[in-house]
């Protein structure tokens, strides 16, 4: 039986989110504030997978734009309550999100690559739809460690000690996606990372302009 990975991911959220609070993992980096400045002034940006808040909703609201953060999660809206009060969370799956045209820019950080290859098209077309014209989108997610991986198998994997659903996306694929919904790659940016909570990761940042 096919697992439903989307239920999986919420359960494993709730459960993750108050440790996953506490341990700072995430930070601001140059590509995500380069994606900033191709914002318009106190544009409204979605942030899709919103998690805690922290850092991406509280350093755009401290710059005085407008955020939407969705999660699928209960707990980590609770918690992004807390660190960014007076901004709107809203407990919503990204597979289930349908706005239309209502956002300057979109960020997901970390989030899509919670997607198996048919949601993460599904999702792709949600957030074109609902950037305005020039919108601007940035994501982040994990490259595979080989090249060569297989990327069509499921990987269920253990986060923070809980069982999710998590799958590297390579550029060109994230490119083929996304290039025919009509956004064009501004910038791309690689590092790696060893953390506690993750393990070694083959991080990927990209910003997109929607023509």
């Amino acid at each position: 039986m096919k697992r439903n990975i989307v239920e999986l991911n919420r359960i494993a959220c709730n459960r993750v989110a108050d440790r996953y609070a506490k341990s700072g993992y995430s930070r601001i980096t140059p590509i995500f504030e380069y994606f900033c400045d191709q914002l318009k002034p106190k544009c409204r940006i979605l942030d899709v997978g919103s998690g805690t808040g922290l850092p991406f909703a509280k350093f755009l609201v401290d710059r005085g734009f407008t955020v939407i953060g969705i999660d699928i999660s209960s707990r980590m809206i609770e918690i992004a309550q807390q660190n960014v009060p007076n901004t709107e969370f809203r407990e919503l799956s990204m597979t289930e999100m349908d706005f239309e045209a209502e956002f300057g820019g979109v960020i997901a950080s970390y989030s899509m690559l919670l997607l198996d290859p048919p949601r993460f098209n599904d999702v792709a077309k949600r957030i074109a739809q609902s950037l305005r014209h020039h919108g601007t989108f940035y994501l982040s997610l994990n490259e595979p460690s080989e090249p060569d991986e297989d990327l069509d198998t499921e990987t269920i994997v253990k986060i923070m000690g809980e069982t999710m659903y998590s799958r590297g996306y390579t550029e060109k694929e994230v490119c083929k996606i996304f290039a025919p919904l009509g956004l064009s790659v501004l910038n791309v940016q690689r590092s790696m990372r060893t953390s506690p909570e993750f393990g070694m990761e083959y991080m990927l940042e990209l910003v997109f302009k929607k023509k």
